[in-house]
């Protein structure tokens, strides 16, 4: 009988599912982050209690600690976050719980991409999915974002092609869920949660219609807040995801230039 994870990477036929194959590598991933946070913090425990040395690298985690900070041995495997002690180890569970539903019920209706460590990856393999299936080469598809007004994960509906997204942060826009269209801030209202957006793979020729309509802001995705990262060979920063084209009533984008609007994967909070 398969495993979990040899039946969401292969279909009945024995072809590679892509989205399984990613999940497989995040699963590695935190697989070793979960490792080092639960040994490490055992092996501090003994430490203070005098029963192994203190060494230089537990008494920066044990200074980390006083400061809710990040400690830098697990910084150096987990993913990027800008978070303090006490709300990252939140975080952390919850994409922990997410990833162990994916693994047991299957693909989820809509996908919560910050939980990834390589956000870029997911989307490739979305593009890989509707390249396989309708045999067009991978390199003549393109992204086409639509939000829509739901904001329920659990309980929207499963798109026939490309897949839901959500869990993204509008910063220096508003959002308004009623025309699904961006709005200018509300007062003291630094950022706002983007609806569940249906992200749809189509042919160049049907982008470079679309992408033509009037109101429709071409918005950077970010990792973090800090906007910057390593430029990695794709010749984008690290930190970078991709672009999100949003509508709204403004026809001039540089409108929304001007403010720094962005989309962001996490709050530092």
């Amino acid at each position: 009988m398969a495993t979990p994870i040899e039946r969401y990477k292969k279909t009945p036929q024995g072809g590679i599912v892509s989205l399984g194959v990613f999940h497989g590598q995040e699963m590695d991933r935190f697989n070793v982050l979960i490792q080092c946070v639960q040994s490490t913090l055992v092996t501090l425990g003994r430490a203070i209690k005098g029963f192994v040395v203190m060494s230089a690298q537990l008494e920066d985690m044990y200074n980390a600690f006083l400061l809710q900070k990040l400690p830098p041995n697990w910084g150096e495997v987990a993913y990027p976050c800008l978070k303090p002690l006490n709300s990252w180890f939140t975080d952390f569970e919850e994409r922990i719980a997410f990833m162990a539903r994916w693994l047991h019920k299957g693909p989820p209706v809509s996908f919560w991409v910050p939980c990834f460590y390589f956000p870029q990856g997911f989307m490739t393999c979305a593009k890989q999915v509707h390249a396989r299936k309708t045999k067009i080469p991978i390199d003549d598809l393109v992204f086409w974002q639509e939000p829509t007004n739901g904001t329920d994960p659990m309980g929207c509906k499963r798109p026939e092609d490309g897949v839901n997204v959500h869990g993204f942060f509008l910063q220096g826009a508003g959002w308004d869920v009623e025309t699904v269209k961006m709005v200018e801030s509300e007062k003291a209202v630094l950022f706002k949660e983007l609806p569940i957006t249906w992200i749809q793979v189509v042919e160049e020729a049907v982008y470079s219609n679309v992408s033509k309509q009037p109101g429709r802001y071409t918005c950077p995705l970010y990792k973090t807040s800090l906007r910057k990262g390593t430029l990695a060979t794709t010749g984008h920063s690290t930190n970078f995801v991709c672009y999100f084209h949003l509508p709204s009533d403004v026809e001039d984008q540089g409108h929304w230039v001007r403010r720094g609007v962005a989309l962001l994967c996490m709050l530092d909070d």
